[in-house]
């Protein structure tokens, strides 16, 4: 049972001390009613990057409900919380790759990057950053505007991808794209997935899954009761394929069965 009040001392000596160059930042557990339990209980920790809006203080946006599912699982589950005003991919995921050597430093043994459309960008730079992240979550990847309001820099949300993929090192990678995303110049799934593959680097692309569209298709209820037990098994380590995590096409696996072999695993 996770007691309230030593997650209240995890809280005060595990984050406050984390280094950080922008005082505007923190780390926040993401959900006060699931606090965390600290290094030596907790399967490890995720730390959740939210979106960038010029319109709206993304701080204020909801985590994503997988992220929700792994925190049952055993994860402790920490969001990266940035104001606009600050937030930039260069000094934000330098600022998030210190905050992963910090908590290294204090125990866990495990660390997850998670992130959602620009929180995506950061989760990916800074698994390049920092000395061992041991997987990424990037639902909805983009940094670089629409297709409505920024087309002459949309593409970059594709091609800026791709470099960062090329820069992992030994870090297991989902990634998730969706139909309708107007940040999507489309074909990413397939050229992430032959990247990922060159690179030897273990794997899971969520490709254009049906019935789920749009931007934020991937902080959804309907993403996490779909995916959410095939998200929890890859970061575990477990060998994944995309064909065979979708609840809607697949029974759940029975308890410590092996998912089918995935690519690039």
């Amino acid at each position: 049972m996770r007691c309230y009040a030593f997650a209240l001392a995890i809280v005060v000596s595990l984050f406050s001390v984390a280094p950080t160059a922008r005082a505007a930042t923190a780390l926040h557990v993401a959900f006060p009613e699931l606090p965390p339990i600290g290094p030596e209980a907790a399967k490890g920790v995720v730390i959740y990057s939210h979106g960038r809006s010029l319109k709206n203080e993304d701080m204020d946006s909801p985590p994503p409900a997988y992220l929700a599912s792994l925190a049952h699982d055993g994860w402790d589950a920490l969001r990266f919380d940035r104001p606009t005003r600050e937030d930039s991919l260069p000094a934000s995921s330098a600022d998030l790759a210190r905050r992963v050597q910090a908590l290294r430093d204090k125990g866990y043994k495990r660390v997850v990057l998670a992130g959602q459309s620009f929180g995506a960008f950061l989760s990916l730079m800074a698994a390049s950053q920092a000395k061992q992240v041991d997987a990424v979550i990037a639902t909805s990847p983009a940094a670089f505007g629409s297709f409505n309001d920024s087309y002459d820099t949309w593409q970059m949300n594709a091609t800026e991808l791709y470099k960062h993929l090329k820069t992992l090192r030994q870090t297991r990678v989902l990634l998730a794209f969706f139909h309708r995303d107007d940040y999507d110049p489309g074909g990413r799934g397939v050229r992430a997935e032959e990247i990922l593959t060159v690179r030897r680097l273990p794997h899971l692309v969520i490709d254009q899954p049906r019935e789920l569209a749009g931007h934020v298709a991937g902080a959804t209820d309907v993403f996490a009761k779909r995916y959410g037990q095939c998200l929890a098994r890859f970061i575990d380590g477990a060998k994944v394929d995309a064909r065979g995590c979708d609840t809607i096409n697949t029974p759940a696996p029975e308890q410590g069965s092996e998912v089918v072999v995935g690519s690039g695993s």
